[in-house]
């Protein structure tokens, strides 16, 4: 028994007979005679009563006739949501996402992508850059979120692994206590040097935040903080900072996290912008459904540039 047999034996039941049921496939009529035959010897029990009336099922052919409406339904759709998946409307993506695009640029996304692609699944994590980097190396995630100060550094250290495209960037903001509120835009080094400075650790693998402001301080020996305090990731840099333990430097697009106790200052001291990049396997074959959400992170970051949330 075969879905073909059942989905014959469906049509002479709902045509009532073999006449109306074969001109309905477009079919001889032996043919399909033929075929309900050999679906009842295979079954070995009779489906139908024939007569010159029609053909009406018995009661194994009513089991029968339930089971092919049921297959009938499975089957399309199943070939809709395969076509969905070809269309990137459906599926799953798995995302590390570091905080500092959850602030801005994944809500964006995400609400996009609901928009265009309800049926998508798609879940974000956001572990340090270190585990980002190596769940995507290793395939157990799809795209990986992250904030570097030299991206083609990145690309040429991973261009046989990865592929790395820069999709936004972003100014950095100094993010300062209620106690500090009074202090200039834009703040100089050395007007927080007495402060703690709240910093992520460093990364091996690439030039980060903390390895800016080692380069920073060494351009402003006078500068150099007596004291810093490591977070795992920016994120927790937030309630320390309003809370008054510390200052810290974040991207622009911490602005758009309303806390209170915190005050942003641009920096007088230049720094280089940092950059958003975007990480996928080089020989990872990627779903349609994640090539959407790629797209649409590229576009994101773009706009964030041109409204001048990130900037180049």
């Amino acid at each position: 028994m075969d879905s073909r047999q059942l989905h014959y034996f469906r049509s002479v039941v709902d045509h009532g007979g073999f006449t109306h049921a074969a001109a309905a496939m477009e079919m001889t009529q032996p043919s399909l005679s033929l075929s309900i035959r050999k679906l009842e010897d295979e079954l070995g029990i009779q489906l139908l009563n024939r007569s010159r009336a029609g053909a009406t099922p018995t009661d194994a052919g009513n089991y029968v006739y339930k089971t092919a409406v049921k297959l009938d339904a499975l089957l399309s759709q199943t070939t809709q949501r395969i076509r969905e998946m070809a269309g990137g409307l459906a599926g799953s993506v798995s995302v590390c996402s570091a905080p500092e695009f959850n602030w801005t640029v994944m809500p964006a996304v995400l609400h996009q992508m609901l928009q265009e692609a309800p049926d998508v699944e798609v879940y974000v994590e956001d572990p340090s850059p270190s585990i980002t980097l190596e769940r995507v190396l290793d395939g157990t995630v799809n795209v990986g979120l992250l904030p570097v100060t030299d991206s083609a550094a990145v690309a040429q250290r991973f261009v046989r692994q990865l592929d790395v495209v820069e999709f936004a960037r972003f100014p950095w903001v100094v993010g300062l206590p209620e106690r500090l509120a009074d202090l200039p835009d834009p703040v100089s080094l050395y007007d927080i040097r007495d402060e703690t400075w709240v910093v992520v650790p460093r990364n091996p693998e690439f030039i980060g935040l903390t390895e800016l402001l080692d380069e920073l301080w060494a351009d402003h020996p006078d500068a150099v903080p007596a004291r810093r305090q490591e977070i795992s990731t920016l994120q927790t840099a937030i309630p320390l900072v309003a809370g008054g333990l510390g200052v810290a430097l974040f991207p622009e697009t911490a602005r758009t996290f309303k806390s209170e106790g915190i005050h942003y200052r641009q920096l007088k001291e230049k720094l280089p912008m940092m950059s958003g990049i975007l990480l996928t396997r080089r020989d990872a074959d990627l779903s349609p459904a994640t090539q959407r959400l790629i797209e649409l992170i590229k576009k994101v970051g773009k706009q964030r540039a041109d409204n001048g949330t990130a900037t180049n």
